[in-house]
């Protein structure tokens, strides 16, 4: 069955804004990213040289934990832009799905989404395993009996 030429135009403009909407978030990230990995640079940069410096000079009451509260700090930053970024790439997605319904007059749970859903479960922040809790359980792999 031919859909009209409104829904083939609708589904074009659809992808269009998709493709626009996706390049503009990773621009916007990308650019967020620099501008904090230029800061971050700096700042560790300086309070590692004051900390050599210190640690060199007769007192020696130098600490690395302002540098390991800059690094600390860094990483929330960028974990703050990687979540919005997430957010972003899903409402767009959520859009363009809703568009593509609009178009086909289906329900918006269209199967393309299948497609989408890995990429998206990448941006997603997941809870990282215990190093000691990961080896236990690669330890405890039941033998295989023959």
């Amino acid at each position: 069955m031919a859909q009209p030429l409104e829904n083939v135009v609708a589904l074009a403009q659809a992808n269009i804004r998709l493709g626009l909407q996706l390049a503009e978030t990773w621009r916007g990230s990308g650019q967020k990213l620099i501008e904090l990995g230029t800061k971050g640079a700096s700042e560790i940069g300086e309070e590692t040289r004051l900390t050599l410096a210190k640690s060199v000079s007769p007192d020696k009451g130098a600490s690395v934990n302002s540098v390991n509260g800059h690094w600390q700090d860094m990483l929330a930053e960028i974990e703050t832009v990687r979540t919005a970024t997430a957010q972003e790439i899903e409402a767009a997605v959520g859009k363009w799905r809703k568009s593509w319904a609009d178009a086909l007059t289906v329900e918006p749970t269209l199967p393309v989404e299948a497609l989408f859903k890995p990429w998206l479960a990448l941006v997603r922040p997941t809870a990282p395993t215990p190093p000691a809790k990961a080896q236990a359980q690669e330890k405890h792999v039941p033998a295989k009996k023959s």
